[in-house]
């Protein structure tokens, strides 16, 4: 699978990748056992992002390999909305006790919009660097580096579902 400016065998550019391909991708993942307690650990005891780690977890199943650079890029471009969402976790959970069930879905749906938005946002500075398709890939290797950066390497293999 070439990519950016690596020519195709037609002689074109590789496709941009899919903010709705990753959505997917993150939502069936995210679902899968240990997967979301692992996210909300990453969160809650290691200040990582979900939608990071689950982006790390995407390019390793398809041998896109990110340099420390493009992986600071990555976490630069979430900087405008990082904080608003953790800002909006945190009034969640301290408004779920005085909300009916129908008032909490709203908050939820609301934060997953949010999140979406984040994941879209990330898929479009990635759309921006020449990425690095590689042969021999070691699984989880951008994960791997995201969680030895924030300390949280004991998460990796559940966050990779294994």
């Amino acid at each position: 699978m070439p990519l950016n400016d690596e020519p195709c065998r037609h002689g074109s550019k590789r496709e941009p990748l899919s903010h709705d391909a990753f959505w997917q991708f993150s939502y069936t993942h995210y679902f899968k056992a240990d997967v979301e307690a692992a996210c909300l650990a990453l969160q809650t005891f290691h200040s990582g992002s979900v939608n990071l780690a689950l982006l790390m977890i995407w390019l390793d199943a398809q041998s896109i390999d990110l340099t420390q650079e493009q992986r600071q890029q990555l976490e630069q471009s979430l900087k405008p909305t990082e904080g608003l969402l953790e800002r909006y976790h945190h009034m969640r959970r301290s408004l779920k006790p005085q909300l009916d069930s129908d008032g909490y879905e709203q908050l939820k749906n609301f934060e997953l919009q949010m999140e979406r938005q984040q994941q879209h946002d990330l898929i479009a500075a990635l759309n921006q660097m020449p990425l690095r398709h590689v042969a021999e890939h070691v699984p989880g290797a951008n994960l791997a580096r995201y969680c030895h950066r924030l300390g949280a390497v004991a998460l990796i293999d559940k966050l990779m579902a294994k």
